[in-house]
């Protein structure tokens, strides 16, 4: 299978533990051949998920993106 490789910033910050657990979910619900690492960014306090996703699904990638950059506390909340 063909991939392309995506990326979601993680930010340092209180709720980075919980920003990470919604954008990996956000991923694996919309792909959940997806897989996912979590790496180094380019600031040393920013995290990467790095994300494979089949290339014949690319077009789905910018709504996923959007829901996976967004605050925990706003994904918690639109999930209630």
């Amino acid at each position: 299978m063909l991939c392309a490789l995506k990326h979601v910033l993680i930010e340092f910050g209180p709720d980075r533990d919980a920003h990470i657990d919604v954008a990996v979910r956000v991923i694996l619900e919309t792909f959940p051949e997806a897989r996912l690492e979590v790496a180094q960014g380019l600031l040393d306090d920013d995290l990467l998920i790095e994300a494979r996703i089949p290339l014949r699904r690319l077009d789905e990638w910018p709504a996923v993106s959007r829901r996976a950059h967004s605050s925990p506390a706003v994904s918690h909340h639109a999930t209630e």
